[in-house]
């Protein structure tokens, strides 16, 4: 039987997978397709990140999530120092998770900055009126 995969896997796993009698048909990605990639497998690990039930299951994926990130991180040219620096400031302006704020609405004026930011994207914020 052949499965279609369709997606990017780490360096090490066409050898596992074939010294377990498995026929893999891998093959090298170019830079655009492979920060595409990237962004891909970054949901994909992020969506297995929030599934995860047990603080292990939970330690696993967040190591995912964090090995996409570093590596799209270097495939696009962008210094982790950097991210790390802007997540900071913006902590610092808006900022983290501590007090657990959850939004279930916001309400903005026709034609204001903010209507149009929301207005803007549809699938994010749907309208409730």
């Amino acid at each position: 039987m052949r499965f279609r995969v369709q997606k990017l896997i780490r360096d090490h796993l066409p050898a596992i997978m074939r010294a377990q009698g498995l026929a893999v048909f891998d093959r090298r990605l170019g830079e655009a397709e492979f920060i595409a990639a990237l962004k891909d497998k970054l949901l994909e690990e992020a969506q297995e990140a929030h599934e995860a039930a047990a603080p292990a299951e939970l330690v696993d994926e967040l190591a995912d999530v964090m090995e996409v990130i570093q590596a799209l991180a270097s495939a696009s040219g962008v210094n982790l120092d950097d991210v790390e620096a802007r997540r900071q400031a913006k902590r610092a302006e808006r900022g983290g998770f501590e007090a657990r704020v959850f939004n279930a609405a916001v309400e903005a004026s026709d034609g204001s900055p903010a209507a149009e930011y929301y207005l803007a994207r549809p699938t994010q914020y749907p309208r409730e009126d």
